[in-house]
């Protein structure tokens, strides 16, 4: 009982897909093999009584698609994005003014800023440090693309 193998191995011998000449001299000299062997057998007989030929008109599947209406989820999306853009100006009245005078321009000015620091230190740095920033950005892009490509397959 210990060298038996299991139900699956015997489903996959009364399949074809398993035709072991071990297996059928084991399921010979087995009852318990023999038994569970003839009842996956009789188990397989009823699931291919059960199998019928029926199948749907063609019309079926057209006749479904038409009556079943799309989900609008871009104009939900639409109302829900409204709604809370309301509900946020009617809440704090001064808010929606307060972010087109002071929160456009301090995020206009950081941008400014940033740009503006970053000529500054390519202005005071040596062209062969330029250089070297620039192939080392290189580098690293290289070996990202590479990383991906390996991740791909």
């Amino acid at each position: 009982m210990k060298d038996c193998p299991d139900a699956l191995t015997w489903q996959a011998v009364l399949d074809g897909e398993e035709n072991d000449p071990a297996l059928l001299e084991h399921l010979a000299g087995c009852p318990a093999c023999r038994a569970s062997y003839r009842e996956i057998s009789a188990a397989a007989g009823l699931a291919g009584a059960l199998a019928t030929e029926a199948t749907l008109p063609p019309a079926v599947a057209r006749r479904i698609l038409r009556q079943a209406k799309p989900f609008p989820a871009g104009l939900v999306a639409a109302l829900l994005f409204c709604l809370l853009a309301a509900s946020a100006a009617l809440l704090q009245p001064g808010g929606l003014s307060w972010w087109f005078s002071v929160g456009v321009v301090r995020m206009s000015s950081l941008i400014l800023d940033g740009l503006l620091g970053a000529i500054l230190l390519l202005q005071s740095l040596d062209p062969a440090m330029i250089l070297l920033a620039a192939l080392l950005l290189a580098g690293l892009e290289i070996l990202v693309l590479h990383k991906l490509k390996v991740t791909e397959g």
